[in-house]
């Protein structure tokens, strides 16, 4: 056993996992911050959930695909199953039927966190997805999928990322077609939607017996796809009590948003439900301007009192993975995108020891400028060396070496020996370049 752990890469990290180094950390903790504080100016209140589960509570409102993606151990002292969290919503939900049942509804929920599933192969996908999530629970008028629609648009804006798209579907609508078939075939027949493979569909639903009549219904499913025309071809097809249902709600979110001038961002998509299998009514993919998709989202008013409390619920989560790559290639192909801030290692490298210059290192930080100050004793060309490996763009060098006075600094800048100064000369400086730039 030693020998092979022995042959083994103590470097090499799991398939499906990564580390974030630092501009990849500083653009996931930039989105992170970024979407919090736009919730938060909606009143959304945040909510930190355990990122693990006992399994039975784990699985709630999972289908089979899903449980079989999760990832579980044993805990130590019961035995008892445990599994990596897949998901956050069911655990917002919980939390909503119990500790918050007391609360004043509808409440507006958000959190920041991981998941976990078991990668498959050939999708391109992570073990671990950093997720940014928000919830309206208690409310089931279309008034909560607007809240959530008009969340991420302005998320999505103040992010800087104000191409992007947005395609709604409508689980009843789908269901109401699927009826009646066995939960195997429904999820094959999912998938082939996805794909618009009207064979495949036809090929699955054919092998399972289903009616000449139903299999063309369904098939119809992969047309009912573009922009508000297809609210009038779905109305024109005999539908059942509760497809007309999906789409009159449907209808009015469309409506609602096209009256906010987000029509033409909007793609309507009748035959297509990603996502979880615990949606019941509207469902969300955003997209960034190159076709990412970069989060999910819908209606889920049968979850909540899966844990006690019968409840209508909406909500959406970002993955932060894509949306931070959407923010690489965007701020890589247009230099007027302000955001996310450039990534430095420190802004000043200050030289020099003592009493003074300890104290100006304080004096900075207070201002809100990020000091690094070298561990041992270096030289002029040593720190250049070091704040140009590190993306520093300032260094300041005491004058008057390092005695417990000192009047003034040599500033030497990217470009060079920029001038002699002063802290409070630098800070003023400082500050207007920040702002120039």
């Amino acid at each position: 056993m030693d020998d092979i752990a022995l042959k083994l890469n103590p470097t090499a990290i799991p398939h499906g996992t990564r580390t974030y180094i630092f501009e990849e950390a500083g653009h996931k903790r930039f989105l992170e911050d970024t979407i919090h504080l736009v919730l938060r100016s909606r009143g959304f209140q945040e909510i930190v959930t355990p990122p693990f589960e006992y399994h039975e509570s784990a699985v709630i409102g999972l289908n089979e695909d899903e449980r079989n993606r999760l990832i579980g151990f044993s805990e130590g002292d019961s035995g008892r199953r445990i599994a990596l969290r897949a998901d956050i919503t069911s655990q917002v939900a919980r939390s909503t039927a119990t500790h918050l049942s007391e609360r004043p509804f509808p409440l507006r929920l958000c959190y920041t966190g991981m998941v976990f599933r078991h990668a498959r192969k050939g999708h391109g996908e992570q073990y671990v997805l950093n997720q940014s999530g928000f919830e309206v629970m208690g409310h089931a008028g279309f008034e909560a999928d607007i809240e959530v629609l008009m969340s991420l648009t302005d998320t999505m804006w103040e992010i800087g990322l104000a191409e992007f798209s947005m395609s709604l579907g409508h689980a009843g609508f789908i269901d109401d077609h699927l009826e009646g078939l066995e939960e195997s075939v429904c999820e094959k027949v999912r998938d082939a939607l996805v794909k618009k493979d009207k064979g495949g569909i036809k090929e699955i639903l054919s092998s399972a017996s289903v009616s000449a009549d139903k299999i063309e219904s369904i098939v119809t499913l992969t047309e009912l796809y573009g922009g508000a025309e297809v609210f009038e071809k779905a109305a024109s097809l005999p539908l059942g009590e509760r497809s007309r249902s999906a789409l009159e709600n449907l209808k009015s979110i469309f409506d609602a948003l096209d009256a906010a001038g987000l029509g033409d961002r909007v793609t309507i998509d009748l035959g297509e439900m990603r996502g979880f299998g615990y949606y019941t009514g509207m469902n969300i993919e955003l997209f960034s301007q190159g076709g990412l998709p970069i989060g999910t989202g819908g209606r889920y008013d049968n979850l909540v009192g899966r844990f006690g409390s019968d409840m209508p619920a909406v909500g959406f989560g970002f993955d932060i993975d894509a949306l931070a790559e959407t923010l690489r290639s965007a701020t890589s192909s247009d230099e007027t995108l302000a955001v996310p801030p450039v990534w430095r290692g420190s802004d000043v490298f200050l030289l020099g020891e003592g009493e003074y210059v300890e104290n100006a290192a304080a004096d900075m930080r207070e201002a809100g400028v990020m000091v690094t100050r070298p561990l041992v004793e270096i030289n002029e060309e040593e720190a250049k060396t070091f704040a140009e490996k590190m993306t520093i763009p300032h260094i300041l060098v005491p004058a008057k070496g390092s005695g417990e006075s000192v009047a003034g600094y040599k500033w030497i800048s990217e470009e060079g020996i920029k001038a002699d100064t002063t802290i409070e000369s630098f800070l003023d400086n400082f500050f207007a370049l920040d702002i120039g730039e």
